[in-house]
């Protein structure tokens, strides 16, 4: 296995989210250098051939992995943040918007993780705190 691969593993087992990204980014980025190599003029192709040299080599199914593992890892986070804004003020149809949900949809999935924590966290989690943001 190559340092790329190592690395790309490496990411993937990590968890950090700035690692999946990247992972996910040099993907997408590869993909697109790699269309340029294969359909734009020879000066594009140089550039591409320059680029693709120096850029880490994933795989689509890593790339696709990496996406899943960080949009997951964002989304669990979510509610956090929902939090914080319901204490500092904001309605649940802001917070919606803000998601491109609705205020119903917001506000049920807010409620969904905070059913979660209580059942597999509840030594860790304060429910009557993150709980009384659920109110309008």
């Amino acid at each position: 296995m190559d340092d790329n691969a190592v690395s790309v593993e490496q990411a993937l087992n990590s968890g950090d989210v700035r690692e999946l990204l990247k992972v996910w980014e040099d993907f997408n980025r590869g993909e697109t250098w790699r269309e340029i190599s294969a359909t734009g003029s020879d000066q594009a192709r140089e550039a591409a051939a320059q680029f693709l040299a120096q850029v880490s080599e994933v795989a689509a199914l890593e790339g696709l992995r990496a996406n899943a593992k960080a949009v997951e890892q964002l989304t669990g986070r979510r509610w956090y943040v929902m939090k914080i804004r319901r204490e500092g003020g904001a309605t649940w149809a802001q917070i919606g918007e803000a998601l491109g949900i609705t205020k119903q949809a917001a506000h049920d999935f807010y409620r969904r993780k905070i059913e979660k924590q209580e059942k597999y966290l509840s030594d860790l989690h304060d429910a009557a705190t993150a709980r009384a943001v659920l109110e309008d």
